[in-house]
């Protein structure tokens, strides 16, 4: 090739140079259109977090109103007055082994069968009288805080027969109740768990017509002063009243209880004397898993406040002193612990008694009880149970009485 003329050279030289500006020019505005674009992204990532904020913090605000606002009551039934009617209870069926003991499906520990005469050994039983039902009643009238219960099972007690039985039937009105339910002298609150129908030998589950005060003294003490309706040969209701304390973060409650009445024996000169009563109960739970119960009452002058302390063997109130009585007094006490093997199962194993003071002849002079048994929960209403209960009774003149029981139960809790 010949040499290039000064002039084609600087035509090339030119050439050359235009070029690398229009690339450098082309470079730089493809980089500033992509910093361009970066930007809008990073804007756009920015106003994504903004708007996502705001969806969470509004989330959070929500959450707090509702967690501030109290939690709603179920719809209960509404009865024809407007009353709201809450149905509640459990179907219940029982069977079980008795070895030794009475002529009674449950416990009856004050009158199974002395050695002398047994005829009630090796007995199979099976029933479903235990069934439960109950109804709540509750309305504001007027300004008022009225309410009411009526509660029924299937086990009447006469010849053990299956009838419909009032356990509860009351009418509340503020602080004041009128009906038929549980006495205030009693402590069903501190008695350990029983699968046997009969409950604790040693405790108390009387239910009686009455007229009752109840009120708070603080957050954690109530108390409760009732006129009961007691034996039916007094001419005055008895006088009750029971303070009920319960321990902080659900450790547990203590009961004390008294009772006054005046005991009369019509047949005997229509004699009349001063009954009374004392009764401190404890339910203590030291950890989670463990339930501690206590409970102890002397009773002088009454066999209808506390299970056992009457019945087919005369036990009576008080002995015949010429044309004079004097009352018989006796001491219970009942013990247990229940431990949570876990949330499903538990076992409860407990002691009962009862010493008469003043028993002669073919009376009871003392009744003794232990029981254990283990509680399965497979489902929130559903409880299996079995149980094995052994007890004696002591008569004054040395005859002894047995009872030794096993038991299964399944129940359906609605």
């Amino acid at each position: 090739m010949g040499r290039l003329t000064r002039g084609q050279f600087l035509k090339q030289g030119l050439a050359v140079a235009v070029t690398a500006v229009l690339m450098s020019s082309a470079n730089a505005a493809t980089e500033k259109e992509e910093i361009q674009q970066l930007r809008q992204e990073v804007e756009a990532l920015k106003s994504l977090i903004k708007e996502q904020q705001q969806v969470q913090q509004k989330q959070q605000v929500q959450l707090a109103e509702v967690a501030s606002q109290p939690a709603k009551a179920p719809v209960a039934v509404k009865s024809k007055a407007g009353a709201n009617v809450d149905i509640y209870g459990f179907v219940r069926a029982d069977a079980g082994y008795q070895f030794k003991g009475g002529a009674k499906t449950f416990n009856h520990i004050h009158e199974v069968d002395l050695q002398a005469n047994q005829s009630n050994d090796d007995k199979l039983y099976a029933t479903a009288k235990t069934t439960r039902i109950g109804l709540d009643f509750k309305a504001p009238v007027e300004g008022a805080d009225v309410g009411g219960k009526v509660e029924v099972d299937f086990a009447d007690t006469p010849d053990d027969k299956n009838a419909v039985r009032i356990r509860h039937a009351y009418v509340t009105y503020n602080n004041w109740l009128f009906g038929q339910t549980t006495s205030s002298f009693v402590s069903t609150e501190t008695q350990p768990e029983m699968l046997d129908f009969g409950s604790p030998l040693g405790i108390g589950t009387y239910r009686t017509p009455q007229v009752r005060f109840t009120d708070k003294i603080n957050a954690n003490t109530r108390y409760f002063v009732g006129l009961e309706k007691g034996n039916d040969s007094n001419r005055l209701p008895a006088l009750t009243g029971k303070i009920a304390h319960n321990f902080a973060d659900g450790a547990g409650v203590v009961t004390g209880r008294a009772l006054v009445q005046e005991v009369r024996a019509r047949n005997v000169n229509d004699a009349k004397e001063f009954g009374w009563g004392v009764g401190l109960g404890l339910n203590f739970k030291p950890i989670e898993q463990l339930i501690l119960n206590a409970d102890y009452s002397h009773i002088s002058g009454d066999d209808k406040f506390l299970l056992y302390t009457g019945g087919n063997t005369n036990q009576g109130r008080w002995i015949q002193d010429g044309n004079d009585i004097d009352l018989n007094d006796l001491d219970a006490f009942t013990v247990g612990a229940t431990y949570k093997i876990n949330p499903k199962l538990r076992s409860t194993l407990g002691y009962g008694a009862v010493f008469f003071g003043d028993a002669a002849g073919a009376l009871n002079d003392n009744l003794q009880q232990g029981w254990l048994n283990i509680m399965y929960n497979p489902v929130k209403p559903i409880t299996f149970g079995a149980e094995y209960v052994y007890g004696e009774r002591e008569t004054a003149d040395d005859q002894i009485g047995r009872d030794s029981r096993f038991g299964l139960m399944a129940k359906y809790d609605f």
